[in-house]
């Protein structure tokens, strides 16, 4: 009865000390509702995402995902208090998972790539000591660089199993449906919807047809998200099973991704598209392709071939902003090789909001696109410039390497007996990071919503599966241990008569 008891007062003083916490958060938010209003509702929330990340940690890790993937639809209904939503629950994932790992299990999980990443993330932090660069924006613009990262490790702590997958997959399936109501609504309504979700006019239509952006301010993150789910799909339906529903939702979201007549997601997608055929699909699969291939380039090929050609004729060919930060990247490389100029010094955001040294050196402030203020529009409209920048040949290499290591884990099975649903996540994953990669040649899409978390999320669920299963495997092995050491009784020696 006493270890009963124990047992149960767990969770009794565990509920009496969250709900003092909630006393104590209330009487200290009161004065600022008195001010501001609208801090009842942020107040409310964080307290509603603390108790989730407590007591409902998957639960909360959905949540997570979705308050990252529209922290821009929160940015513009909240103005700046929206503008850091993402990333604080990312914080917040991180604390609480991590916690929760080591109050049960006292280790933690690693993330693959983890000491490539960390390494990373020295270099970036001693370039900006070098450097002088302000230790508060060094840490910010560190933080941005690798909160999908952050938040991939987070999810590594927490115990997943075949279930969750399966709820995940009806929720993706709901979410989707969602966003291709968004798109049908963008459709018909392309001026309204355009107030709505950005404030601004609809962006220019292509041969009568708005550039679709969905709940997003620029068509570019709906591109990029859409081109997710329907990989994401595609991969269920070579791996798991086929239905209408999934062959519904892989049409809506390519089509979505298509009309948006962003070059990078659809070139992304198609590329991505072609390599899952190529590498799971059956001989009617290959057959539906060469039937179908010449009527597709006929159709896409000339205005795709068009679209490139124009994006080619900006990021290359044209002095633009995009080719200047990108030539810069190697100027500022060579000046401060081999570590960098230091987080929060190039082609980053916070590299902009304080109009980096760096961009005064290299004579941006002239150029259009690149000026202070209003005039930088494209200051951080690139990715791997960053990365180089700021951390040098050498803190690229670290993150490339990184980001193989992730890679690897993808490719290799979590266990002998892996369950479908698991190989397709990591199927998934790698697609994921494929298209990302690929975009990463011309966005920021390591550090921008909604792009970001897919880049790594798979990898740290799956880095959970393996780890269980390593554990699975070791109380096995060390049972077997004794039995297989143990030694063997030696046999009577038979008595030889005397002669």
């Amino acid at each position: 009865m006493t270890g009963r008891t124990r047992r149960g007062a767990g969770p009794a003083a565990t509920t009496a000390i969250w709900a003092g916490v909630g006393v104590l958060v209330a009487a200290a938010a009161t004065p600022f509702m008195l001010i501001a209003p609208p801090l009842i509702a942020v107040v409310a929330g964080g307290f509603v995402l603390l108790a989730l990340a407590a007591f409902l940690p998957k639960a909360f890790a959905f949540a997570a995902l979705c308050t990252i993937i529209l922290s821009t639809l929160a940015q513009t209904f909240l103005g700046s208090a929206g503008s850091f939503a993402d990333e604080a629950v990312i914080v917040l994932a991180l604390v609480a998972f991590s916690t929760r790992r080591l109050v049960t299990e006292r280790r933690l999980v690693a993330l693959p790539g983890m000491w490539w990443f960390l390494a990373f993330v020295a270099v970036g932090l001693a370039s900006g000591i070098v450097g002088a660069v302000p230790f508060s924006i060094s840490v910010q613009a560190m933080f941005l660089a690798v909160k999908g990262l952050v938040f991939a490790f987070a999810l590594a702590q927490l115990r997943w199993d075949v279930e969750d997958l399966r709820v995940l997959v009806r929720l993706g399936a709901i979410a989707g449906g969602i966003l291709v109501l968004t798109a049908v609504a963008n459709l018909i309504a392309p001026g309204p919807w355009s107030q709505l979700v950005a404030n601004r006019p609809p962006f220019a239509m292509v041969n009568g047809i708005p550039a679709l952006q969905g709940p997003f301010q620029h068509p570019a993150a709906f591109g990029r998200l859409s081109s997710i789910l329907a990989v994401g799909v595609l991969s269920y339906r070579l791996l798991v099973r086929r239905s209408w529903v999934s062959a519904v939702l892989l049409a809506c979201s390519s089509a979505m991704a298509l009309l948006t007549f962003q070059v990078k997601s659809i070139v992304s997608l198609l590329g991505t598209i072609g390599l899952l055929l190529l590498r799971f699909g059956g001989p009617v699969r290959y057959l539906a392709i060469l039937a179908f291939a010449p009527l597709l380039a006929m159709v896409v090929l000339p205005p795709l071939v068009e679209l490139v050609g124009g994006d080619v004729q900006i990021y290359i060919v044209q002095e633009s902003a995009r080719s200047l930060l990108t030539t810069g990247s190697l100027q500022v490389a060579a000046d401060h090789f081999p570590w960098g100029a230091g987080f929060g010094r190039y082609a980053s955001f916070y590299a902009s909001q304080y109009y980096s040294p760096e961009y005064v050196k290299l004579g941006f402030e002239d150029v259009y696109g690149l000026g202070r203020a209003e005039d930088g529009m494209f200051l951080n409209d690139t990715q791997w410039p960053a990365i180089l920048g700021e951390t040098g040949w050498f803190g690229a290499v670290c993150f490339a390497a990184g980001i193989i290591a992730v890679f690897a884990s993808l490719v290799r099975r979590t266990s002998a007996d892996e369950h479908v649903l698991v190989r397709w996540l990591r199927v998934a994953g790698i697609a994921w990071l494929v298209l990302i990669i690929i975009e990463s040649v011309g966005a920021p899409v390591f550090v921008s919503a909604p792009a970001f978390p897919f880049a790594f999320a798979a990898a740290g669920v799956i880095a959970s599966f393996r780890d269980r299963a390593r554990q699975a495997v070791e109380p096995t092995a060390a049972a077997a241990a004794p039995m297989a050491t143990a030694p063997t009784a030696a046999a009577p020696r038979p008595e030889v008569p005397a002669s």
